[in-house]
């Protein structure tokens, strides 16, 4: 679709965009279900599910609804890989498609310790992945609701100090 940005997708308009993604991912049905045969894997093509239909996705919500009602589904934080050109996240099928289509990259990130004024042997860490910046702080920022821990390694180069 010559689609570079999340906003291109939104002057498009959302159900045409979703209409493309559809013939897209059904475009080569007959040479999956083919391939698949070929690898004499059974599969129950005309009663599957596809995750783009709308009774699956409501299915899921129903599913996700009674977990919740019986308290089982929790509030939480997890890393997910994300594209920051759609400004979407990944689904694990495209995690595991051809390098050319995702590929491990290494970032620049650096930990530094800070010393604190008001305490000897004392230091703050912080983690950034724009080191490049780090000359030119001049103050770490805490929150009043974060949880901070104090760690003091009893061994190695930092021994006896307080971070």
């Amino acid at each position: 679709l010559g689609i570079d940005s999340v906003d291109q997708i939104e002057k498009m308009g959302i159900d045409k965009f979703n209409d493309a993604c559809r013939a897209s991912v059904l475009k080569y049905t007959n040479e999956w279900q083919n391939y698949v045969h070929r690898q004499a894997r059974w599969v129950d093509f005309e009663h599957g599910y596809k995750t783009l239909n709308i009774p699956y996705m409501e299915s899921v919500m129903w599913a996700f609804k009674q977990l919740y009602d019986k308290g089982l589904a929790y509030q939480g934080y997890r890393v997910l890989p994300y594209c920051p050109k759609d400004r979407t996240p990944l689904s694990a099928h495209e995690l595991r498609m051809d390098a050319d289509v995702y590929q491990d990259r290494q970032d620049t990130t650096v930990s530094v310790a800070v010393k604190m004024r008001d305490e000897e042997d004392a230091y703050a860490v912080f983690w950034t992945t724009t080191p490049w910046t780090v000359p030119t702080n001049f103050a770490i920022v805490v929150g009043a609701d974060i949880d901070y821990v104090e760690v003091r390694p009893t061994e190695g180069r930092f021994a006896g100090k307080k971070f």
